[in-house]
């Protein structure tokens, strides 16, 4: 789990590196650049929102009109010193909307936006700031410094601008955007985290020149990689098992060379194992043999083509130097103890242990998988077709007996015998 974090967080943080790096630089432009500069958060937000509306991610859609208001406000209202009441005022009130709203954004199921609950969201995250700018127009705000409590006028850090109740606003808004990552593993979770460091950077370290821009537009350009890569992960990604699906394995056609195998594999008596044990323990199976092929060693690129089926290509590889991986994955996954457990559940985790390490209210199976290669030669001279000349060996694997390998071009290497288990079934047999 971890790790699929880190990778969800890795194009956010490179982009954070960047605005940090850029600080300085961007500093040094002449007037007319740095002003043509603090127009991009502008432009960003209008991609964010377009590709939030265009691909039904309303979370991205808020938080691209969240930090671009506030960025709004920043730029027409925090200009001068924070010396003047108004504008300290203004800037406490933006310390704290900013995160709040982002942690609220992040709680939030992905809902249609011209709904009545998508049309409430948009216009809870965007009162605060009209109201804002409203009485920072009307020269209001001013008298409101008086009203301030301590903790939004003490800094919580030396030479920063963040003040002590803005801070613990920033902590407690990090917890249910963490939880969110942690839970949905999403790119768009990825994103409203890397908007609250941004907005929090910012926030702090005020002064600095051209901050806002910079990690304003960091922050929008992760919001809009992170739709780009929920909408790959839809197109290209099997949401059962994890692996790529067949429109990734099309893809993959494109781009392959003179020399490739493709190896086609299903599942033995998927369809018995599915009848006897119930679907939800063949999905179980799905995502564990799809898990061992994904695993495949030598360079091979695994897919889910379909039901119990699926396919590897090994770019750069003929038959005879692809076999040996496809043998030794047809051995893992017939070798993998798949455990059936009762449907007598235990009401206690120590009853269950019990039963576990006892063998009883369990059952063991045997799950097996019959592979067919071919490889690009001149009679099978694209990749479609040594995908159908694989699927042909894979009908001959089956009529063979199954548990076994057929490629088009060689012998078929002996299988090793595996031990029988004691199962009521033996799918790889019956």
């Amino acid at each position: 789990m971890a790790f699929r974090i880190l990778v969800l967080l890795l194009p956010a943080t490179l982009l954070l590196i960047g605005a940090l790096i850029s600080l300085a630089p961007v500093s040094t432009l002449p007037v007319a650049d740095q002003n043509t500069f603090t127009l991009v958060p502008y432009l960003l937000v209008i991609v964010a929102v377009f590709l939030g509306y265009s691909f039904k991610r309303s979370r991205v859609l808020l938080v691209a009109l969240n930090l671009g208001a506030a960025y709004f406000l920043i730029q027409n209202g925090l200009q001068t010193s924070l010396a003047r009441p108004d504008n300290y005022v203004l800037y406490s009130a933006v310390s704290l909307l900013l995160p709040i709203n982002i942690a609220l954004i992040s709680i939030y199921e992905e809902r249609g936006i011209f709904t009545p609950i998508g049309l409430a969201r948009i216009m809870l995250v965007s009162i605060g700031y009209i109201v804002l700018f409203v009485l920072k127009e009307l020269g209001e705000l001013a008298y409101w410094i008086s009203e301030l409590p301590v903790s939004l006028i003490e800094m919580a850090i030396n030479s920063t601008y963040l003040s002590n109740a803005a801070a613990v606003v920033f902590v407690v808004c990090l917890i249910p955007v963490l939880v969110s990552l942690a839970i949905r593993k999403t790119h768009t979770d990825a994103g409203l985290l890397a908007s609250l460091i941004s907005a929090l950077i910012t926030l702090l370290w005020f002064d600095r020149p051209l901050i806002s821009p910079l990690f304003i537009s960091a922050a929008l350009i992760a919001l809009s990689i992170s739709v780009l890569q929920n909408s790959y992960n839809m197109a290209f990604v099997d949401e059962l098992t994890g692996i790529l699906g067949r429109r990734a394995l099309r893809d993959k056609f494109s781009t392959l060379g003179r020399t490739y195998t493709v190896a086609m594999m299903d599942i033995d008596h998927f369809k018995k194992f599915n009848d006897t044990y119930g679907h939800d323990i063949g999905d179980q199976v799905l995502r564990m043999v799809a898990a061992k092929i994904n695993n495949v060693k030598g360079g091979g690129k695994a897919f889910r083509y379909g039901g119990e089926e699926f396919a590897v290509v090994f770019a750069g590889k003929s038959e005879s130097e692809a076999l040996p991986y496809l043998e030794e994955v047809r051995e893992i996954i017939a070798n993998y103890p798949m455990t059936i457990r009762s449907e007598e559940r235990p009401c206690d985790s120590d009853t269950g242990k019990k039963l576990r390490s006892s063998q009883k209210g369990s059952e063991n199976v045997q799950v097996t998988i019959s592979v067919g290669v071919s490889e690009k030669d001149a009679s099978h001279a694209n990749p479609d077709i040594v995908l159908k000349a694989a699927d042909k060996a894979l009908y001959t694997a089956k009529k063979a007996g199954r548990n076994c390998t057929i490629a088009s071009h060689q012998p078929p290497p002996a299988p090793k015998k595996t031990k029988p288990r004691r199962s009521k079934f033996d799918y790889a047999q019956q």
